[in-house]
């Protein structure tokens, strides 16, 4: 039942509430600032060189001053995360726990990483990048806390509206045609899932997926009926987490966004999404099981057997990230202790070895387009320069460029030394144990099925490794890295060796959430 409160009293809960998005208030501030940075920074655009140089400079600023707010964001999350004290807020839209905090201190940590990202590689972006990136993390920061159905959707259109500007950011053809396509894949993907929420909420007579009418009014209603209704709900955070069957998005962006773009695509979205998944779930009386178990199987499915015929790295990737997501999901279908933990520590794994692998792909494209920027013929080739074919011989190079790729390969492949054999190691012990428990012969299938998609996505993942050190490089080709490319490869790289040898600290952190 509704609790209505005197107006003095709903003043009062929003300045409490106010307060404990004190994170959010100083990036909305961020974001504001930026756009009157801007507005206010001269721009000569009757003197070319002038606007040019002129423009030169507001990016910088505009750079600095974004990545200064990052810090100072994620510095705050880490404060708040020792001195919190879960709690809803603005009348049960929004709930502030430790789960909510830790996923915005990863998703600061990515930004602050991308911009790291953006800094090493002199990628040059227009002035609107940063408080559109910004407006990205907000709205991911806000799907975190969601706990209202109404407050779900307009969190994750804040992140779609941001994620399609991104995405088209360049104004290439090619970039514009992806973004198309996302646009529309997206808002598929959004009126299916809006149709679903209204379903709900004629269902239960409520938004709030935390109350007890929400789980009392499923359970009174015919359960095919109330299964349909949460399928489709859960069609628009299967798009942000790019799981099957709305993962058609992900190559075509991935290939033709730019890749610090990508590379916070590949991470952020997911964990915001499967904690929006994992709230869903825990609030619902229904059997999801076998419902998830087959989205995480052709997850898997489509990933692996797509990425095989992959010969672009960005494509790959893509693929790959589709089938890392099918994993993930392996965590939803147990619903136990250890399947979410492993979730959790998969999400943080991937954070690592995605921002890394797309890091050290991006690394890779100016060795090709340098061999060609004089030979008219082969401009074209250049502008690919992800392909797998033009790694040839980089890693006898550069060895130590050629095992940090290995490394980050391995990991995505969940081969030991690396972090990722846990991540996988850990969902796969969560499905056992929850198979023994109930006998269902589909976990069973699901259990056997992954174990052989793992060994065959060995083949896509060590054909990088391959080319770097088994195939002889460009004629006249170079290839050296600057000491701060280096410094950020290590920082990302490391985590992921880190862990494998300590994984019991980052599983005993996510167990006390």
């Amino acid at each position: 039942m509704t609790n209505f409160l005197k107006l003095p009293d709903q003043l009062n809960q929003i300045f409490q509430s106010l307060n404990a998005l004190l994170p959010e208030l100083l990036l909305s501030t961020s974001f504001l600032s930026l756009i009157l940075i801007d507005l206010i920074l001269y721009h000569d655009y009757k003197n070319k060189q002038k606007f040019i140089k002129n423009s030169t400079q507001s990016n910088s600023i505009m750079f600095i001053f974004c990545l200064i707010s990052m810090v100072i964001f994620l510095y705050v999350l880490v404060q708040q995360f020792y001195n919190n004290v879960d709690a809803f807020l603005f009348d049960r839209m929004l709930i502030l726990d430790s789960k909510a905090i830790l996923s915005k201190c990863l998703i600061a940590l990515s930004s602050v990483f991308i911009l790291a990202h953006i800094y090493v590689t002199k990628k040059k972006f227009i002035a609107e990048f940063y408080p559109i990136l910004i407006s990205m993390v907000i709205g991911l920061c806000l799907m975190t806390m969601s706990i209202n159905l109404l407050m779900i959707y307009l969190s994750i259109e804040i992140v779609s509206v941001s994620s399609y500007i991104l995405t088209t950011i360049n104004k290439t053809k090619k970039s514009t045609e992806s973004g198309l396509k996302y646009m529309l894949f997206g808002a598929s993907a959004s009126a299916v899932m809006l149709y679903g929420m209204s379903l709900l909420y004629g269902m239960t007579g409520t938004l709030d997926i935390t109350s007890p009418d929400f789980s009392r009014g499923l359970s009174q209603i015919d359960s095919v009926a109330s299964t349909v209704a949460i399928v489709l709900t859960i069609s628009g955070f299967l798009f942000k987490i790019s799981a099957s069957p709305f993962h058609v998005w992900t190559p075509d962006v991935y290939e033709s966004a730019p890749t610090p773009v990508v590379a916070f695509f590949s991470v952020a979205p997911k964990i915001a999404g499967f904690l929006v998944m994992i709230r869903l779930y825990a609030a619902v009386p229904n059997n999801l099981q076998t419902i998830t178990a087959v989205l995480a199987m052709a997850s898997i499915t489509f990933g692996n057997f797509s990425a095989l015929w992959q010969n672009n790295a960005k494509r790959l990737l893509a693929y790959s990230t589709i089938a890392h997501s099918g994993f993930m999901l392996i965590g939803l279908v147990t619903m136990s202790q250890l399947g979410l933990t492993s979730v959790v520590f998969y999400l943080i794994i991937t954070l690592f070895t995605n921002l890394a692998a797309f890091l050290l792909v991006d690394y890779a494209e100016p060795a090709f387009v340098g061999v060609f920027s004089n030979k008219s013929e082969h401009q074209t080739e250049a502008s690919n320069a992800s392909n797998i074919e033009h790694l040839k011989g980089l890693g006898r190079l550069n060895p130590f460029y050629g095992i940090m790729v290995l490394i980050v390969m391995i990991s995505l492949a969940g081969i030991p030394p690396t972090a990722g054999f846990f991540a996988k190691l850990n969902i796969f012990s969560a499905l056992w144990e929850t198979y023994q428990n109930t006998n269902q012969p589909i976990l069973l299938g699901l259990f056997v099925f992954g174990l052989l998609n793992t060994a065959i996505a060995l083949f896509f993942y060590l054909k990088i490794p391959f080319y770097l050190f088994f195939k002889e490089p460009l004629e006249n080709q170079m290839f050296e890295l600057n000491s701060k490319q280096y410094f950020l490869a290590i920082i990302l790289v490391l985590p992921i060796l880190i862990l494998f040898f300590k994984a019991d600290w980052l599983m005993d952190l996510i167990s006390y959430l």
